[in-house]
């Protein structure tokens, strides 16, 4: 302040000078009112306001498309008008010369509008109208009486949403008044203008932010600078943990993640490393910095330690729980006031797709391979999993003969309940497809085709192969078992239901059989690639089902014996596959399923006998069957097997159950379903 310059050296402003040219223009129309004075004095005062216009200091990009307009610091005039006291007789007859001369406003919009020099930009229509009437906004002020009009009176569509009436309608540092500097001391009434100094004191206090967050920057920054060895070696590796804690509390699951992510970035700061030691100079560098540091630069923190034992541990419950465990997982992890641990969670219903998936003959496997069952158990485990999880199931209870898969609501799929619930229950499906080939192509699973005990037992065209059952139904998943030990699973009548379907492929001699609970969910595609072979009341269910069949000539699928390149099976390699997993999985919805039972090669080549012949054969036999006209479903049977599939097993299912007992007369009450309650 001590260095600024008194007003009166200052520079005028537009403001001044143009005030002071209406000014005398006013004068002079006072003096004689004649054609040439009201000109002049229209001219003078819209030159002003159009100069200084309000609209074009705030919008100029509407305004003034050229962006030539003076619009500056003093580009928001406002309110104009007659100062001075009412009750003087000269303040109404002055009034009466302040208003323009109609038609005046469009003639020297069109005059200026070419005005290279001086752009002066435009207005709304609506203001434009109130420059030709009267002046008749009354104001006042402290000392005096004011009379004029607000151009920002009204609301203006992206322009002025906030009316103005008077000058004082704002905050006093908000506005400026600008008066003839011409006019004698002490005159009154004058013209006065006010300006809008609203964008200014926006600027101001901008400038005022940034000056405080500069400082607050320095001072930050120099705070930093003194806690930063404290942050990085303490605080933030126990922020991490403790997230990641949270984050396994939440997500249970999610711990397997982790430790891929954990794994990806090791990796990528060993290669980096190794990168930057191939450069001499880096490499003298990264040596002088160790050497400063004492050689200490490579010693792991224990903080780091610590973070990947929770990792480890997170991974390890994971696996070990599956996701029937994540609920016991979390809750046990959410309580921090206690260190106790409560296995026994009350369990938690949900709608799910069962799948019982069956080793044949294991119990013979298991006399005959003796120790060497475990391994057995555990390379048919590898691959069920394995397709399980790439079509979104879960893996849950393992008995060696049995798996347990369930396919439940993802809420990270991104997709809707109806088309996730559907997607499901075809991946369901093509996954117990690919699961029978995957079998039957494995090497080592096809070794022990030539196994001499499993051969002496079985026969010679022994095989490894499953079978399969689906159901859709509800389940609750929890803990099952005591406070020694517990298992996470899935209880329900629907799991035995899907164990009594599973049990039912040794009826039909087939390998998957699907409820009608499924068949439901599938789109049209699907479902045409599934066979109805029968309806039946399956012990555990209250009403009859449909039961279909996925038709897989498995005979026909030969063991892989292309030879795999021999790579190093370690932790590197174990992650890329996880990966490569994950994206197929990811990969999964967005596909259509149904085209995979035609384009897979193995599953094509087990499908490749059943043509359109036969399963249109079959289904006129089966309705024929469904609606008691049993010698014309024999009929329709035995050609079946005469001609197309000899060996087809709901075919020899049906002929069966309508010869013994009922010598293919159907019984009076017959309604088309059998009983198979003792399976």
């Amino acid at each position: 302040p001590l260095l600024s310059k008194e007003t009166a050296d200052q520079t005028p402003y537009s403001a001044v000078y143009g005030a002071n040219q209406v000014w005398e223009a006013f004068e002079a129309k006072l003096l004689n009112n004649s054609t040439a004075n009201s000109i002049t004095y229209d001219n003078a005062f819209l030159k002003y306001i159009y100069y200084h216009n309000w609209y074009v200091g705030n919008h100029g990009g509407t305004y003034c498309p050229g962006s030539n307009c003076a619009g500056l610091f003093l580009g928001s005039l406002f309110w104009f008008g007659l100062a001075g006291q009412s009750s003087d007789a000269n303040f109404s007859s002055n009034l009466e010369y302040t208003q323009m001369s109609s038609g005046v406003l469009d003639s020297w919009v069109e005059s200026t509008s070419e005005d290279y020099l001086t752009a002066y930009g435009t207005m709304p229509s609506s203001i434009k109208e109130m420059l030709s009437q009267p002046w008749d906004r009354r104001c006042a002020t402290s000392s005096q009486d004011l009379v004029g009009v607000s151009l920002i009176a009204q609301e203006v569509q992206y322009a002025n949403y906030y009316k103005i009436y008077c000058p004082l309608d704002l905050r006093l540092t908000e506005i400026q008044a600008f008066a003839p500097s011409l006019m004698s001391q002490g005159q009154s009434p004058y013209l006065t203008f006010y300006f809008d100094l609203r964008p200014f004191n926006r600027s101001t206090a901008a400038f005022g932010l940034s000056n405080t967050f500069f400082v607050m920057i320095l001072l930050i920054t120099a705070s930093l600078m003194f806690t930063n060895d404290a942050n990085r070696l303490v605080l933030r590796p126990v922020e991490k943990m403790i997230s990641r804690i949270e984050a396994i509390r939440d997500k249970p699951l999610l711990a397997m993640k982790m430790a891929d992510d954990e794994f990806k970035a090791e990796e990528i700061a060993k290669e980096r490393l190794q990168r930057q030691k191939r450069k001499p100079w880096n490499r003298i560098w990264m040596e002088i910095s160790r050497c400063c540091n004492g050689g200490n630069r490579n010693e792991v923190l224990e903080t780091v330690i610590l973070e990947k034992t929770i990792i480890k541990l997170g991974s390890l419950l994971a696996l070990g729980f599956g996701e029937a465990g994540a609920d016991i997982i979390g809750k046990n992890m959410s309580g921090s006031d206690s260190a106790g641990v409560n296995a026994m969670v009350p369990g938690r219903k949900c709608e799910c797709i069962v799948g019982v998936m069956r080793v044949r003959d294991f119990s013979t496997a298991t006399e005959v391979l003796q120790a060497k069952v475990m391994m057995f158990s555990n390379q048919i485990a590898e691959i069920v999993h394995g397709v399980c999880n790439e079509f979104h199931g879960a893996p849950n209870k393992n008995t060696g003969e049995t798996f347990l898969v369930i396919w439940k609501q993802n809420e990270d799929s991104g997709l809707g309940n109806e088309e996730l619930i559907r997607k499901f229950a075809e991946g369901s499906i093509v996954s117990s497809a690919a699961m029978i080939g995957a079998v039957h192509r494995s090497p080592l699973l096809g070794s022990y085709r030539e196994h001499p005990g499993l051969q002496y037992r079985l026969g010679s065209k022994c095989r490894v192969h499953l079978s399969i059952g689906l159901h859709k139904g509800w389940a609750i998943e929890g803990a099952v078992g005591s406070e020694f030990k517990i298992d996470c699973s899935y209880l329900s009548p629907n799991v035995s239901i899907a164990t009594s379907i599973e049990r039912s492929t040794e009826v039909y001699n087939v390998s998957v059989i699907v409820a009608q609970s499924v068949i439901d969910l599938v789109s049209y595609n699907m479902r045409s690639q599934c066979r109805l072979i029968d309806k039946v009341i399956i012990r555990g269910s209250p009403a009859p089902m449909d039961l279909y069949c996925v038709d897989l000539d498995y005979m026909s699928v030969e063991v892989d014996f292309t030879e795999r390149p021999k790579v190093p099976w370690n932790t590197r390699q174990r992650f890329k596959v996880r990966q490569w997993m994950e994206q197929e999985k990811n990969a999964v919805l967005q596909k259509d399923l149904s085209e995979i039972l035609e384009t897979d090669e193995v599953i094509a080549q087990m499908r490749e006998c059943f043509t359109v012949e036969f399963f249109q054969l079959f289904n006129m036999g089966y309705q024929n069957y469904s609606q008691g006209e049993w010698q014309v479903a024999r009929r329709i049977l035995m050609d079946i097997r005469s001609r197309l599939a000899p060996t087809d097993g709901p075919c020899m299912a049906l002929l069966k159950f309508m010869e013994f007992p009922h010598d293919f007369d159907a019984p009076t009450e017959w309604m088309g379903v059998r009983d198979l309650v003792g399976y």
